[in-house]
């Protein structure tokens, strides 16, 4: 069974070495960045706040588990601290980015409050989409939601030092794709949206500084080709994937660009190994294997209205 993630095919696109590592040789660094650890530790507090807030079906049933999702939240946060997290020294706090009484994202929660039902919480989905090659697509929503107006929509969380702009968000794939599986899957979505949280610091922040829900309402056409182009690499990575190990290697390719490389986990592995360096020492000591997420594959008969 083939499966390709959006997040695969999203490497494989910025640089071929980098899937390689990431994919090939599924390394992960033992030790994140400081950004992604903060993303990664922010989309738990909210997944434990709206996992609370999901378990009642009504909006005003919803409303009333504020409270409870609140403190669930911040066992959440006092769990990720007690496990190593450290905040940024050029970030915001993630505790104060969270539950800062004036400007935190919880003081001025865009969903519950204003009427919107949460229906799930880091959901899992696997697109049947080729029968012949047993091709998937898995993908995990981190919110889908229903507005005040009872329509349905997939929102994906973001921690990121600065909003998209209008321009950038028409470029990204990820909300469109989303769309465009679970309308295969039967869902009547109606559209997206990302919910930013920021990081950067900023010396008098306010709300509207710190958190902004931007609606993503792409056309057909739009939802259509971004999918299609996700299911076009994805074959591509697929028949990489049939080739010896030494042959993907061979045609992992560096993209040796400043702007990917600066940030990339395999940076220093990669600079090595492009002068003929020995990184046996550094793969055992800085990474692991990375643990790869089981779906189970998602038709419209299996899944409950």
């Amino acid at each position: 069974m083939g499966t390709v993630s959006h997040s695969e095919v999203d490497n494989y696109l910025l640089c071929r070495r980098k899937h390689y590592y990431g994919y090939g040789l599924s390394l992960q660094r033992i030790s994140e960045s400081h950004s992604l650890a903060m993303g990664t530790a922010g989309h738990r507090v909210l997944e434990a706040f709206y996992d609370v807030i999901s378990g009642d079906s009504t909006v005003e049933g919803q409303k009333k588990m504020v409270e409870v999702a609140m403190v669930a939240a911040r066992k959440e946060y006092d769990l990720i601290v007690e496990e190593g997290f450290e905040e940024a020294n050029n970030r915001v706090a993630l505790f104060h980015a969270l539950f800062d009484p004036t400007w935190g994202y919880f003081s001025q929660e865009p969903f519950v409050a204003y009427g919107w039902r949460i229906l799930a919480v880091e959901a899992d989905f696997n697109l049947l989409y080729d029968e012949e090659t047993q091709s998937h697509y898995p993908l995990v929503i981190d919110m889908i939601a229903e507005d005040p107006d009872g329509k349905t929509v997939v929102i994906d969380h973001k921690f990121v030092y600065d909003f998209y702009t209008p321009e950038a968000s028409d470029l990204q794939p990820q909300v469109p794709k989303y769309i465009g599986a679970l309308r295969a899957l039967g869902y009547d979505v109606a559209y997206g949206a990302y919910n930013m949280v920021r990081t950067r610091k900023i010396k008098e922040p306010t709300p509207e500084q710190m958190h902004h829900l931007m609606m993503l309402k792409p056309n057909v056409t739009r939802v259509k080709t971004t999918f299609l182009e996700q299911i076009g690499v994805a074959n591509e990575i697929q028949a990489l994937k049939t080739l010896p190990i030494e042959e993907q290697e061979a045609r992992a390719y560096r993209v040796a660009n400043k702007m990917v490389c600066q940030s990339c986990s395999f940076r220093a592995v990669c600079s090595t190994e492009l002068v003929g360096g020995n990184v046996e020492l550094m793969l055992r000591t800085e990474y692991k294997i990375r643990e790869r997420r089981e779906f189970t594959v998602t038709t419209p008969e299996n899944e409950e209205e």
